[in-house]
This record gives C-alpha cells, structure tokens and sequence, in this order.
C-alpha cells in the first residue's frame, strides 16, 4: 500500500451504528470493538480506494443508488448490502495480501452486473442463459 493511502484509523464506542464493525468515510476509518482484524483493515482500506478514485462524493450516492436498487430487488437488507459492487469487490479482495492499487480502486466495475447468487425462488435450470446475437 502506498504511504499516502495508509489508512487513519479512529477506535469509537457509538459509531459506527450496531450491527456494523467498521465504516470507512474518507480519510477515516471508523471501528467499534477491541480492533481491527487485519481482513477487515484490508476490506476497508480497499473502500478508501474506491472513495478516492471516484473523488469521495460520486462513490457515496452510488453505493446508496446500489443498495436502493438491491433492496428493492431482493427485498431484504442484508442481502441488497452484500450485492453492492462496492462492497463485492472489497470482500473479495480482502484476502488478498497484496492487492494493486488499481484493483483496489477500480476493482468494483468488474462486480457490475453480477450476483453472488441466484434467488430463493429461482434454481440454475430456471434461469435463461444469454443468447450470442450476430
């Protein structure tokens, strides 16, 4: 990780809200608890790369456009939470040791699209596969 990205750390009892363990809000990296996991440093310094790469605002109001859009698609919070590309890309980067720069940052545009699983209601055999148009 490059010296100007290290992330700063802030140890809080109230915030980040329950329920949650830590929240990166660029520069910061707030947390609840005895400390950071070193998956979890990694998981959000990975955010604070995507923060920066998309100057702090834009990276806000689409990772609330993506967990409005996956509430309203899967009907449940926690799941619309775990589909955000955001936040995708993050978990699987997370046990990278040495993640680049680049796939920190721009890694999240690969999730587009993508759904870590299919809905309750619907198996693999149910689901129509794309066709190739000439």
């Amino acid at each position: 990780m490059l010296d100007f990205m290290r992330p700063l750390t802030i140890h809080t009892r109230h915030f980040p809200p329950r329920g949650f363990y830590a929240i990166t809000l660029f520069p910061f990296i707030f947390y609840r608890g005895r400390g950071l996991s070193v998956s979890a440093l990694r998981h959000e310094t990975v955010h604070l790369w995507q923060q920066a790469a998309l100057l702090v605002l834009p990276f806000y109001v689409l990772y609330l456009v993506f967990w409005i859009v996956g509430l309203l698609r899967y009907r449940n919070g926690h799941r619309a939470y775990r589909e955000i590309p955001f936040e995708r890309s993050a978990y699987a980067l997370e046990s990278s040791p040495r993640p680049s720069a680049v796939r920190q940052a721009f890694g999240w545009i690969t999730e587009l699209g993508r759904s870590q699983s299919l809905p309750k209601d619907c198996s693999e055999e149910s689901v129509s596969k794309p066709t190739n148009l000439p």
